[in-house]
């Protein structure tokens, strides 16, 4: 941890007082009893894989958001949220930036085009994720999230570089960060950048960030400043959702996201944006405490489908086990889950149901 204390790199240029409250949202009145308290919305935005879903599910310590190791895991605007004390945050999760071209490739819904937009309407704060481990985009944000950001401006943003674990040369970070900054946080310079008013010729990132973290969501480190940092902005209000809740998906909906994400973590290429993810069966069982599910996985040909069950089977009862101790992550439950291949409409034969 002292590795991440010693990265900040002396980037403490937090001025609380720039944050004006956009409230621009129509939020959802969900709270079957109305709380008071404090309230911040955030709008977690990025380019596809930076790990948007995993730092939330971080911070709200479940498995709401769905993430694997391939592109366009979620496909949705998802809401999740975490309480501390008398502080309620809502994450609003967007799809990676997507593409027309990237949209028919993937077979993703015309609603991922909009999601991001959608976002930053409801947000209070907007936190720009940036995968710092590809050296190929790393030093320059997508300039469709630009675009984004300099629409939204009245809205305060900060910038978060994930899997800084995966840099090996940690000098490279301040280069980094001078690079998406364009040089300025919170309207300061940094040290040994562009003196002036003018911004830096050829410039790859957003000048109008309030602050930096450098985090590795996957392992944890560095994600509790960013929950203080996201704690101290909240504003005082009216909870939005009803203490005991933690999403505004069901339960089926989550569940079938879950698998699906499985399904991209374990098949190659793009094979597992060609499936079909379908709940079939969904019981509650509140005395026991446990939630039994059935899901069918659609695909398109019998060939495809042994080529995922595997020999015997093995890696459906492979992604089946992973599939289930995520849900149970995400539930705090018990999980009992069925899952089996199918083709269309046509069941598979028995020797390769799982």
């Amino acid at each position: 941890m002292s590795t991440f204390v010693s990265l900040k790199i002396n980037i403490s240029f937090r001025i609380q007082s720039l944050f004006r409250v956009a409230y621009l949202s129509s939020q959802p009145e969900h709270a079957n009893k109305k709380s008071f308290g404090k309230i911040v919305n955030v709008a977690i935005i990025g380019a596809p894989n930076s790990g948007k879903s995993t730092l939330i599910n971080n911070i709200t310590e479940r498995k709401i958001c769905a993430a694997s190791n391939k592109v366009h895991t979620t496909t949705k605007l998802i809401r999740a949220m975490c309480y501390y004390n008398d502080t309620q945050i809502i994450f609003l999760d967007t799809p990676g930036v997507v593409t027309v071209k990237e949209q028919k490739k993937y077979n993703l819904p015309e609603s991922m085009m909009k999601a991001c937009h959608k976002s930053l309407r409801c947000a209070n704060v907007v936190g720009v994720v940036h995968d710092v481990s590809n050296k190929f985009t790393r030093d320059k944000i997508h300039q469709d999230i630009v675009s984004m950001l300099n629409i939204m401006d009245a809205i305060p943003s900060f910038l978060i570089l994930n899997k800084v674990d995966k840099v090996k040369n940690k000098k490279q970070l301040l280069g980094i960060i001078r690079n998406l900054t364009n040089g300025v946080i919170a309207g300061l310079p940094m040290p040994g950048a562009q003196k002036g008013n003018d911004p830096p010729k050829g410039e790859k990132g957003y000048s109008h960030f309030s602050d930096v973290f450098l985090v590795s969501a996957s392992k944890g480190d560095g994600v509790q400043d960013i929950k203080q940092y996201l704690i101290g902005n909240a504003r005082t209000g009216n909870f939005h959702y009803s203490p005991d809740e933690w999403t505004d998906q069901t339960p089926e909906s989550l569940i079938e996201t879950a698998v699906r994400a499985k399904f991209l973590d374990f098949l190659s290429q793009e094979i597992p944006y060609k499936l079909s993810i379908q709940l079939e069966y969904y019981e509650e069982n509140e005395e026991e405490d446990k939630i039994i599910c059935s899901v069918a996985v659609e695909c398109p040909s019998e060939r495809l489908a042994k080529l995922i069950a595997g020999a015997g089977g093995g890696r459906l009862n492979q992604i089946k086990s992973h599939v289930r101790l995520d849900l149970v992550q995400l539930f705090k439950k018990i999980v009992v889950l069925d899952l089996r291949l199918k083709i269309k409409s046509k069941p598979l034969s028995e020797e390769t149901i799982v």
